[in-house]
This record gives structure tokens, C-alpha cells and sequence, in this order.
């Protein structure tokens, strides 16, 4: 390997080693720039997954990074259903002296979540190929839309993601079950084709635009360290 990609390496794996998510405010855009892979593949939930343990999910929907990400969180030992949503770019108008950052937040919601609920978004994850084998592989470019899922069930953490367009993503069922209990569900920005921007290209070719592109492995994302 040459050096300096050693060395660049070596610096991601620190860098990374150093932003796994421990449960703070996601929502906020300084822990987001961070945080924001581990948090994606539910670092915090794999570590504390283990028999006997609450049951917890959180489903990542990205249609188009800087557009709309929304991501739905739950746990078997609390009452609600809750939903963040990240809308770009950030309207400076409503930025207050108190809060800088107030545009960039997430806007939260919740949900009430009973069991019968509980039961019907599991069953539709499951349907969804959820808690099977993960899709290995499968890579998530930050300007598509995609859904991810990391969840701790029965004592067993699993990581998988849905692209758009394919059939496993047209076949998944719990965006339809989560639409139906997110009090935003007329926000929700749905998937499409992705038009060709001459200009975007262009900024992307020099490095302009901060893009990323998400890779699902065994056991969370693949970093390819």
C-alpha cells in the first residue's frame, strides 16, 4: 500500500474510532458532521444489544442528503414513536440569537405507539428482510434516496439498507407503516429519478460538494479499513 494512502488510512480509522454515537442529540448539526455513520448504523444499539434486552429500531430515510432525511427511532420500553427530520438547505431566517444553529436542527416529532403498532411495524421489517442477512455490498450514495435499519431484536443486532430503484426497495412494506404514524407524512419527500445537473457535476468533480457514499457490510457499515 503506498504511503500516503496508508497514512490516509490510518487517519480515517482514527478519526472514525473517535465519532462512534453514544446516544447524544443527533439533531444537532455539529454532533451530525461527527456522528453521523455511527449513528446510521445504530452503533450504540449493537453495543448494548445483548438477550434479555429492550427490543430497539431506528429506520434512515435519505431522499437526497441535501434535501430530506428523516430517521424514526423506538424501543420496546417506551411509549412513543420518534421522528427527526433534517430539511436543507437551512433557512437562515429563522436563525435566533440564542440558538446559531437553530436552521440546521432536526425537527423533531412523536408518535404514539401502542402495541398493536409495535407489532405491525416489526411484521412489516420483517417481511422487509429486516433481521435477515444483510445486504452486503450494497452501496448508498448521499445524493439517491435509500432507507437503512439497525435494530436489536430478540437479543440480536442487525444492519441492512434498501436503494432505490430496485424491487427489494418497491417491496419493502414499513415506509408505508411509518408514513402512517408520522404526523409529517405530507413532508415526505418520495423517491424518484435523480435529474442530471451539469453544474452539480461539476462541483462534485472538484470536491465542492462534501458527498459520501455509505457502504452496508457483515455487521454495520463497511468502512473498508
Amino acid at each position: 500500500m503506498p504511503r500516503r494512502l496508508a497514512l490516509s488510512t490510518l487517519a480515517l480509522a482514527a478519526a472514525l474510532s473517535g465519532c462512534a454515537y453514544t446516544g447524544g442529540d443527533v439533531g444537532n448539526p455539529l454532533f451530525r458532521k461527527v456522528q453521523w455513520f455511527s449513528f446510521v448504523e445504530g452503533a450504540d444499539i449493537r453495543e448494548a444489544c445483548a438477550p434479555g434486552s429492550p427490543e430497539r429500531f431506528r429506520l434512515v430515510y435519505n431522499a437526497l442528503w441535501d434535501q430530506q432525511v428523516r430517521f424514526y427511532e423506538w424501543e420496546s420500553t417506551a411509549p412513543n414513536l420518534k421522528i427527526s427530520a433534517i430539511t436543507r438547505p437551512g433557512n437562515v431566517a429563522t436563525i435566533e440569537l440564542t440558538d446559531p444553529l437553530s436552521p440546521w436542527r432536526a425537527d423533531t416529532a412523536s408518535a404514539p405507539l401502542d402495541q398493536a403498532a409495535r407489532d405491525g411495524l416489526s411484521a412489516a421489517l420483517d417481511q422487509s428482510g429486516a433481521f435477515g442477512a444483510p445486504a452486503v455490498g450494497l452501496q448508498l450514495p448521499s445524493h439517491s434516496y435509500y432507507w437503512t435499519a439497525a435494530s436489536c431484536r430478540q437479543g440480536r443486532y442487525t444492519f441492512t439498507a434498501w436503494a432505490y430503484p430496485s424491487a427489494a426497495y418497491d417491496a419493502a412494506r414499513f415506509p408505508a407503516a411509518l408514513a402512517a404514524l408520522d404526523p409529517g407524512r405530507d413532508k415526505i419527500v418520495p423517491p424518484g429519478p435523480v435529474a442530471f445537473d451539469p453544474f452539480r457535476e461539476n462541483d462534485r468533480k472538484r470536491g465542492g460538494l462534501g458527498e459520501f457514499t455509505l457502504k452496508v457490510g457483515a455487521d454495520g457499515l463497511d468502512y473498508g479499513l
